[in-house]
């Protein structure tokens, strides 16, 4: 996997737009700055497609859609929506390791310190720490996004966290068999190479008479031919 950067300081409404923007051979920089503004927000929102696999830069900074980001893209309704973004998610360790593990402890709910612990201690991503702060905010409302759960902000003394929705288990295990096959290579059918047909060589017969020829003609005629080799001179 590409290095770790947390996404941060963008939405889910802006990835969409991304998205659409570079459906089919993809979008150059200069046309997204035009279309959706420049700076920090469009470069953590192309952070954030990246990281979750959904979109990939070429050597001239164009930006394509993944098989898995075209997925995204052209899924009709909220419902096919929400399923691939949650593939998606399922696909990035640090959004997959906490939901993993609330399943493993029988949690329901996910609270910022926690998550926060898992990435830092366990995982060992070494995130800036106001980057840590607003990344697990930005990953509760993906979550919420994809149906994994409900989104509740911090007031009154109850910490920022994920309420996640009944049978998590059942939920992930669902959308890991539901998820599409990748597609065959395509492999080109062998075309047997035809060779020009060379017609065959015409052959030539000579009749020579030499009835009425001496033998020293005769003779300079063969070797003329090459039949008989070239007589010495003594």
């Amino acid at each position: 996997m590409a290095e770790v950067m947390l996404p941060y300081r963008t939405e889910w409404r802006a990835m969409v737009a991304l998205l659409d923007y570079a459906k089919g051979k993809g979008v150059d920089r200069a046309t997204l700055e035009a279309r959706m503004g420049g700076g920090e927000s469009l470069r953590e929102t192309l952070n954030a497609v990246e990281q979750l696999g959904l979109a990939t830069r070429d050597e001239s900074g164009d930006i394509h859609l993944t098989e898995s980001g075209e997925r995204l893209a052209y899924a009709v309704g909220d419902a096919d929506r929400s399923a691939e973004l949650s593939r998606a998610m399922l696909s990035y360790p640090p959004y997959a390791i906490p939901l993993e593990r609330a399943i493993a402890e029988g949690l329901s709910v996910l609270d910022a310190a926690w998550v926060e612990r898992i990435w830092q201690v366990d995982m060992r991503l070494a995130q800036p720490r106001n980057r840590v702060e607003e990344a697990r905010t930005f990953y509760f409302r993906l979550a919420d996004e994809a149906g994994l759960g409900g989104y509740r902000r911090g007031v009154r003394g109850q910490p920022t966290r994920l309420e996640l929705v009944p049978n998590l288990a059942g939920v992930l295990q669902s959308l890991r068999e539901e998820a599409p096959a990748p597609e065959p290579a395509s492999i080109e059918p062998v075309v047997p190479v035809s060779r020009p047909s060379v017609p065959p060589m015409a052959s030539l017969q000579i009749t020579v008479d030499m009835t009425d020829w001496e033998i020293e003609k005769i003779e300079a005629f063969l070797r003329l031919l090459g039949a008989v080799p070239p007589a010495h001179p003594e």
